[in-house]
């Protein structure tokens, strides 16, 4: 799929701003450059009614994450207004509109695997962008590592990518 395509989808959704579809698109291309061979039709579809809700600590735990029920990505006000990294957050929010599917992303079907999921939603943004400020998830990417290191990183990636936590679980036996 040619990023092209995906512009278009950002230029479709008259919820976001034009600074937010540049930034979106920036890191958009950014993941395609290190992950050509994903496919990005999903994100591409959930593009086109991407929805930005703000809000406060109290209905927002983190300082963000993603519905895919609704298509939402949520953002806390004020994690963001302290020093968080908004190139990180956003990325990490990518990555799980370009995994969702149905009521999950990544391998997290029926949050089963809520803590490897996003234990490795923050090493693939790491890797991506880095993260100017303290992580959130620190125990989920140690132990996702540990993990990593028995199923192998290509078992993680496709499994994430493929929504199918039944390829960890095979390596793992």
């Amino acid at each position: 799929m040619a990023l092209d395509e995906i512009r278009k989808s950002l230029d479709m959704n008259p919820s976001l701003d034009e600074d937010m579809k540049i930034c979106l698109m920036d890191l958009i291309t950014l993941f395609h450059n290190k992950f050509p061979n994903v496919d990005l039709t999903n994100l591409k579809e959930r593009l086109k009614s991407l929805a930005i809700i703000r809000g406060s600590k109290f209905l927002i735990t983190k300082s963000s994450s993603y519905n895919p029920l609704a298509n939402e990505m949520l953002i806390n006000l004020v994690k963001i207004n302290d020093d968080v990294d908004c190139r990180h957050i956003l990325m990490r929010e990518i990555l799980n509109i370009i995994t969702a599917k149905d009521n999950y992303t990544g391998f997290n079907k029926d949050n089963a695997y809520e803590a490897l999921n996003v234990g490795y939603t923050e090493i693939l943004t790491n890797y991506l962008v880095g993260n100017e400020s303290e992580s959130e998830y620190e125990d989920e990417i140690v132990a996702t590592n540990m993990i990593a290191s028995i199923v192998g990183n290509d078992n993680l990636f496709n499994a994430y990518f493929n929504n199918d936590v039944t390829l960890i679980m095979n390596s793992v036996c």
